[in-house]
C-alpha cells in the first residue's frame, strides 16, 4: 500500500486512540463550515509541527453528536522536529480542548492504514430507562415509550451474523456492498441505562442508530423478534423505523487483532 502524499519526508507513523465528547462537533471528518474533531487535533498538530501540515487518517467517520471511546487515527511524522512519543501525548492533551483527549499513542508500520486494516470495531448506545437529567441527556436517549429489555435481546438475536443491512442504512444508492457482519449485539442494564454493545467488522453509514430505532420499537412492544427479521430480509430502509437519535452513541473501540475483537466484552456506562 503506497503512503498518502506530505510535504515533509515521513520518518514514523502512529496510530493515535481518540476519546471525545461529539456534541459540539459535526463528527470526525472535516466539513466546509461546521467544527469537527480531525480539523481541531490537525490545528495543533500544525503548531505543534512548527507549521508543516499534519493529516489524520481516521479509522472511519463519527456522525453529528455522536461520542467516541477509542476512535483510531493515525498521521505520519516528520524527520524533524523529531517529538518523542510520550511527548506528543502529554503535549496534545495539554493543548486540546477539554470534550477531545488522547487515550493512547503507538508506533505502527509506515504502510499502516487506519481504515482498510481495521479488523472490527464496537460501539455502545445508551438507553435511559430512567429520568432525565442535565448530566445524561447529551449521552443517552429516553424514548417516550416503556422499554422492555429482555424484548430488545429477543429481537436482537435477529441482527447478528452476515446481511445484507440495506434495511438499516441511510443513503443506501451511495454505498456499493451493504453486506456486513455482526458478530454480537450485547445488552447490560446498569442503573438506570440500558447498554447495547454491537461488535461486527464494519457497519455503514447511522447503521447503529437505525438499528438501534428497530430495537427500541420491538422494547417497547411494537415489533416482534419475527418482525425485526422480516424488516431486515426486506433490504428496504422504509420498513423499518425512525432512526435513533445520536446522543446515545459511543464508538467504543476499534480492532487491529481479531483476537483482542473476538475477547471484547462491553464496558458498562461508557460516560462513566
Amino acid at each position: 500500500m503506497s503512503l498518502e502524499y506530505t510535504p515533509y519526508v515521513p520518518v514514523k507513523r502512529y496510530l493515535l486512540e481518540i476519546s471525545y465528547d461529539g456534541t459540539n462537533y459535526c463528527g470526525w471528518q472535516i466539513q466546509p463550515h461546521s467544527p469537527s474533531v480531525q480539523e481541531v487535533i490537525q490545528n495543533r498538530m500544525f503548531k505543534f509541527y512548527d507549521r508543516q501540515p499534519i493529516h489524520l487518517i481516521g479509522a472511519s467517520r463519527t456522525d453529528t453528536g455522536v461520542h467516541a471511546k477509542r476512535f483510531a487515527a493515525s498521521f505520519l511524522a516528520p524527520e524533524r522536529p523529531a517529538i518523542p512519543m510520550e511527548r506528543i501525548f502529554k503535549a496534545l492533551n495539554r493543548q486540546l480542548p477539554e470534550d477531545i483527549k488522547i487515550h493512547s499513542i503507538r508506533e505502527v508500520p509506515l504502510d499502516f492504514h487506519a481504515r482498510y486494516e481495521a479488523k472490527g470495531k464496537a460501539y455502545t448506545y445508551v438507553v435511559n430507562l430512567g429520568g432525565l437529567s442535565p448530566f445524561n441527556s447529551r449521552y443517552s436517549w429516553k424514548p417516550i415509550h416503556e422499554m422492555d429489555v429482555e424484548k430488545i435481546r429477543a429481537a436482537s438475536h435477529m441482527l447478528t451474523g452476515t446481511h445484507d443491512f440495506s434495511s438499516f442504512v441511510v443513503e443506501r444508492s451511495m454505498i456499493d456492498d451493504a453486506v456486513r457482519t455482526i458478530y454480537r449485539i450485547e445488552t447490560q442494564v446498569v442503573g438506570q441505562f440500558c447498554c447495547v454493545t454491537f461488535i461486527g467488522n464494519g457497519f455503514l453509514y447511522k447503521m447503529i442508530r437505525c438499528l438501534m430505532g428497530t430495537l427500541e420499537a420491538a422494547g417497547s412492544g411494537k415489533l416482534t423478534p419475527a418482525d425485526v427479521k422480516e424488516i431486515l430480509e426486506a433490504k428496504n430502509r422504509l420498513k423499518a423505523p425512525e432512526t435513533a437519535p445520536p446522543n446515545g452513541l459511543f464508538l467504543m473501540k476499534v480492532f487491529y487483532d481479531q483476537q483482542e475483537l473476538e475477547n471484547y466484552r462491553p464496558e458498562g456506562i461508557p460516560f462513566l
